[in-house]
């Protein structure tokens, strides 16, 4: 599974080179005999740092998911082969709001089409969704068990997902606030940035992308053991 790691990577990349960066110019600051720089770009760049580490989150959760809808349509012969967790998000994923049909016709008409799907030799195009916006600690462990996977992250590492932030957050759903109140401009980036330091954007960083790499080894683990196919006919 290239796709997921590659695109983890270089989302890491970006973020390490604006925290590298960042560090030098407080660095910088400190040497000379004052504080840190305190200017709107700065503040502005310290912010930003904030919305491309969940994007690092988000991208690399959605890629992984992109990359396992890939594995079974490219293993599996028919949606019958596949798991019930798999099976029922496949469901979900093609037919939407279809599943619950608000009419005889319309039911009727959901029914021959799964029935064509069970039956075809290929199984059809559909993608698993992430949880857009919302890609906490708890989100992320929510969407990886649903589609099946056994998800177990180090304990030491566990331990400091769940250590408690402001507003009893933990670190990860501190990082998700601070990002959709930058993306619904219920904060100014020059705001966001006035309360944050280099030092506290390495820590988010090191902690999501130690988090996010044991996400998608669990992935490539799961895609390359095939671990979504199994008999919906025998659950």
């Amino acid at each position: 599974m290239t796709a997921a790691r590659d695109v983890f990577e270089e989302r890491c990349e970006e973020v390490e080179n604006l925290v590298a960066y960042l560090e030098e110019v407080e660095n910088q600051g400190a040497a000379s005999g004052g504080d840190a720089p305190k200017g709107e770009t700065l503040r502005i760049l310290r912010a930003s740092c904030y919305v491309m580490i969940y994007n690092m989150v988000e991208s690399t959760v959605s890629v992984c998911l992109q990359d396992l809808s890939s594995a079974v349509r490219g293993t599996a012969s028919s949606i019958k082969d596949l798991k019930q967790e798999i099976f029922d998000l496949f469901l979900v994923s093609k037919y939407g709001n279809r599943i619950l049909p608000s009419s005889h016709e319309k039911a009727a008409v959901f029914a021959r089409d799964l029935l064509n799907d069970a039956n075809a030799s290929a199984i059809p195009e559909f993608v698993f969704s992430a949880p857009s916006g919302n890609c906490t600690d708890s989100n992320v462990e929510k969407t990886i068990r649903k589609v099946g996977i056994e998800f177990d992250v180090i304990p030491e590492l566990k331990v400091r997902v769940k250590r408690k932030a402001v507003n009893d957050r933990t670190l990860l759903e501190a990082l998700v606030m601070a990002r959709n109140d930058l993306a619904h401009g219920n904060r100014a980036f020059s705001e966001v940035g006035r309360d944050c330091t280099a030092a506290d954007l390495r820590e988010i960083f090191t902690l999501a992308s130690e988090y996010m790499g044991v996400v998608v080894t669990h992935f490539e683990d799961y895609i390359r053991e095939s671990g979504y196919l199994g008999s919906i006919m025998r659950s």
